[in-house]
């Protein structure tokens, strides 16, 4: 009896540990497979960033140089002890300005010092202010094109600068700087649904979607950054600490994961993980960042461990089960009705185990607030959608989806109210679909689908449906009926193209206009 009981002990302690093993390898497996996904969408969510990032600027880039090779200007310098061609170059300016709808367009001679200025007759006028210490300045002065970010040490406000060398003669005998007012860009990086920065050539973020990283170094500043930044007076007033990173790993691929303290320390909130992927800008010293919370990775690879040992753990309990039951069958005559109870059982667990590998199959390709697909099981069926279109030549469409100030509605009414409009958008979205289309949570507060069979207009019509069928089912949150609105961009495969990645930034950038032109509307691109 004793060595029985021995034998018994043993077993469970080799079931145990093959029962932890196979958890903990799920977990690393799923644990891998989900930091795969965050890279591919840290890399595109980099590359759409990084193209976008002097959109709103590249308006201007023709300024400086028109301003500096106009007579006017030129004359201004050569005089600048005449008050007429002065106020000739003001006034050139002023009205320059006014049409390009910059923040201030003013000139300055070899020494620094501002001759004219569009804003000459205002109370913050540049004219007579010395900027010799600005980098711009000094590349111009170098006959180079200058281009800098800073914090305005007249108006106290941020801008970029574009400049430009004034030549006569084959001589540099000023600069034309271009000042542009970033007041608007901050805000749309605001409302941005990633945690994206761009830092400058000292690691300084002066554009973020999370306003209290903005003008934080990425790095402890080196004694050499923080005297060029004294003399520049880049950051003059508003430079803060620098981010409260710590690197945890850095994967062979380039990509980090890195730890930032949340708040106040004292408020004990445990510190965010991130994903983090990091580029360079082409023509500039600046850099790109995406940071990519990692919370969604743990809980999915941790629920798949538990699932996993679940499974594992009933089907031991099986054997064991059965190992029991056919010990008895030798030992007593009526075996054949023992073996038989045995045998049902085995068959229950059977079954019972079959449920849990389709719960395990559902969890790891299902969004498990929303119920919708995941984008992993999105970006596995694209390529099966985009081959039989290119087979059948039928059309393949896109439709990204947005709910219209989502953030506003966590901060007022709390993330669980933002989980009930997510829900209301999955369920009124779900309504909607056919059989063959293929509907995901692509992230945040952005859904996806894919419409095999469907040009690009009839894919609008659906998506129009649906933006007027959300705004006829408000959420009830705290006894208040909330309407909600979506903005959709669309788009369509197009034959030729090698896979999809194009048809979905073009329906990404659509959801873009559509948030741009006002949201609650329907984008095509």
């Amino acid at each position: 009896m004793l060595n029985d009981t021995g034998k018994r002990i043993g077993h469970a302690f080799i079931v145990l540990i093959a029962v932890a093993s196979a958890a903990y390898l799920s977990y690393t497996i799923s644990w891998k497979d989900g930091i795969t996904d965050l890279k591919q969408e840290a890399a595109y969510r980099l590359e759409l960033s990084s193209a976008n990032l002097f959109a709103p600027t590249d308006k201007f880039s023709y300024l400086p140089e028109v301003v500096a090779s106009h007579p006017t200007i030129v004359d201004a310098l050569q005089h600048e002890s005449d008050p007429a061609a002065l106020r000739r170059a003001n006034l050139f300016l002023e009205q320059t300005n006014g049409s390009a709808k910059s923040a201030v367009i003013y000139i300055l001679d070899k020494k620094g010092r501002v001759i004219a200025a569009s804003n000459w007759q205002t109370p913050e006028s540049f004219v007579g202010q010395d900027y010799a210490y600005r980098p711009y300045f000094q590349d111009a002065l170098a006959n180079r094109s200058g281009r800098f970010y800073g914090m305005g040490t007249t108006s106290r406000r941020p801008g970029y600068y574009l400049s430009q060398p004034i030549s006569f003669a084959g001589k540099v005998i000023g600069v034309a700087t271009v000042k542009i007012d970033m007041s608007d860009i901050d805000q749309g990086w605001r409302k941005s649904r990633e945690q994206v920065v761009v830092a400058d050539d000292n690691g300084v973020i002066f554009l973020s979607s999370l306003p209290d990283w903005k003008y934080r170094p990425l790095r402890t500043l080196s004694e050499s950054a923080e005297k060029t930044l004294a003399h520049t007076r880049q950051y003059e007033t508003v430079l803060k600490p620098p981010l409260p990173t710590s690197l945890i790993e850095r994967l062979p691929s380039g990509e980090q994961i890195v730890s930032i303290s949340q708040g106040d320390e004292a408020a004990n909130e445990p510190p965010v993980r991130y994903l983090l992927k990091s580029g360079t800008i082409p023509g500039s010293d600046w850099s790109l960042h995406v940071f990519v919370p990692m919370a969604q990775v743990n809980v999915v690879a941790t629920r798949i461990a538990l699932l996993t040992a679940g499974a594992l753990s009933l089907l031991a309990l099986s054997l064991l089960s059965l190992n029991q039951v056919l010990e008895r069958a030798r030992e007593r005559e009526k075996s054949r009705l023992a073996l038989e109870g045995a045998h049902q059982a085995l068959e229950q667990k059977h079954l019972e185990l079959q449920k849990l590998s389709e719960e395990l199959r559902l969890t790891s390709i299902t969004d498990p607030l929303t119920g919708a697909y995941n984008r992993r099981f999105f970006f596995e069926s694209v390529p099966k959608l985009v081959s039989a279109a290119n087979r059948h030549g039928f059309p393949l469409s896109f439709i990204t989806i947005d709910a219209d100030h989502f953030k506003r509605i966590n901060d007022m009414y709390g993330h669980p109210a933002g989980d009930k409009v997510l829900q209301m958008l999955t369920t009124v979205c779900k309504e909607s679909l056919r059989e063959a289309d293929v509907f995901a949570r692509f992230g945040g507060e952005e859904f996806i689908m894919a419409l095999p069979n469907t040009g690009v207009e009839e894919a609008r019509t659906v998506a129009d449906r649906l933006r007027i069928l959300v705004m006829e089912r408000p959420v009830e949150i705290k006894g208040d009926l909330l309407k909600i609105t979506v903005s959709c961009g669309v788009s369509q495969y197009r034959a030729g193209e090698p896979n999809a990645d194009l048809a979905l930034k073009r329906a990404d950038d659509g959801l873009y206009l559509a948030k741009s032109n006002g949201r609650n509307q329907v984008a095509v691109c």
